[in-house]
């Protein structure tokens, strides 16, 4: 028999989730368009626009109707009924699910899928999340992630393997995997704009020589010959830049600091090399505001915090960059190690100079 104290408990937990629900109701209107992906247990996969807008899942405390605008993944345990609902907030649910049949639209028609068929839903938002100027966001977290961006044109998956990445999994990337991931470079903006995304450095050496040693992330007009803008670790970039470098066409090139000596700790400003770190390359040819006195059109951001001190390299007028013809973003877009490996995560592109990184710790 429940005490007077649990019952409570159970309508105070109901009724917080009853607002969350509503809230996330809210949210959900945006002008993002809504694909499913469906992975079947015979191993088959279906990809189309659904016909619901919610899940209804009974937890061991409440009923609710979960906006798909809200989930991530859902997957279905063996028993067809038991499902575990990854949402884009980080919070993960776990109940029973009461579902017909799914109206799925494709290319070759609609199609009704009972849930007995299937193994895992993903769901995939493109074309606006509600955040103004995001062009592309994929989150690395598995091949179909790849493939269908949450935002903008989906991927490319051309190596590496998914591991635990700092929001759910990453794509992890050896330095004989160059260019693992690839996007059009269409995708980058050709005036002001931002690539940010995170990433984890493991088994590097302390120093850190010439060279692009590695480029992290960047556009190339075929693997391994230099084009578009890039963010790479260089003892010397070739600019009389060292440290951590970007390199953005005609716009010219920065670093942390002169070159010189380096090691990757003094690059990154912290001892803690292996970490995950946030990465963010930002331009604008008129000069990014709050950036050294203004006029500076290049820089990179690291943890939130400018890294950037040092600008030598070819100084023109504002205007805009020419991007390169047939180019493609790549993970891991140089490299001159023996050894090392990178786990990426949660990529996103902005046509605007963005320099507040205070939403870094949101998916």
């Amino acid at each position: 028999m429940k005490t007077m104290s649990s019952r409570k408990h159970v309508l105070a937990v109901g009724m917080i989730v009853a607002l969350a629900v509503s809230s996330w109701g809210e949210e959900a209107q945006t002008n993002a368009t809504l694909r499913l992906v469906i992975d079947l247990v015979d191993g088959s996969r279906l990809i189309g626009t659904p016909g619901i807008a919610t899940v209804p899942v009974q937890t061991s405390y409440a009923k609710m109707d979960v906006p798909l605008t809200q989930i991530q993944a859902l997957k279905i345990g063996d028993d067809h009924e038991t499902v575990t609902l990854n949402l884009r907030n980080g919070d993960k649910l776990t109940g029973v699910i009461s579902l017909a049949p799914i109206k799925l639209i494709t290319v070759f028609g609609t199609v009704a899928v009972g849930i007995e068929h299937i193994q895992q839903l993903d769901i995939v938002l493109s074309g606006g999340t509600g955040q103004k100027g995001l062009v592309l966001w994929n989150r690395l977290g598995s091949e179909s992630d790849v493939k269908n961006s949450r935002v903008g044109p989906g991927g490319k998956l051309n190596a590496g393997r998914f591991v635990e990445g700092r929001f759910g999994q990453g794509i992890e990337l050896n330095m004989q995997e160059p260019f693992g991931v690839t996007f059009p470079a269409e995708i980058v903006p050709a005036s002001a704009g931002c690539i940010e995304f995170w990433a984890k450095l493991m088994d590097f050496p302390q120093a850190l020589p010439s060279g692009e040693k590695p480029g992290l992330v960047g556009v190339s007009e075929k693997e391994n010959v230099p084009g578009g803008p890039c963010i790479d670790f260089n003892g010397n970039d070739g600019a009389a830049n060292g440290g951590l470098c970007a390199r953005l066409g005609t716009i010219g090139s920065a670093g942390t600091a002169q070159h010189g000596s380096w090691t990757y700790a003094r690059a990154l400003g912290t001892d803690a090399v292996g970490d995950w770190h946030h990465y963010a390359l930002v331009w604008n040819p008129a000069g990014i505001p709050g950036v050294s006195d203004g006029t500076r059109c290049v820089a990179i951001f690291v943890d939130g915090r400018l890294n950037t001190g040092s600008w030598n390299g070819p100084v023109v007028p504002p205007g805009p960059w020419t991007m390169p013809s047939g180019g493609r973003l790549g993970l891991l877009c140089h490299q001159g190690m023996p050894s090392g490996r990178i786990i990426f995560d949660n990529l996103k592109i902005w046509n605007y100079a963005k320099t507040d990184f205070n939403d870094r710790t949101d998916e």
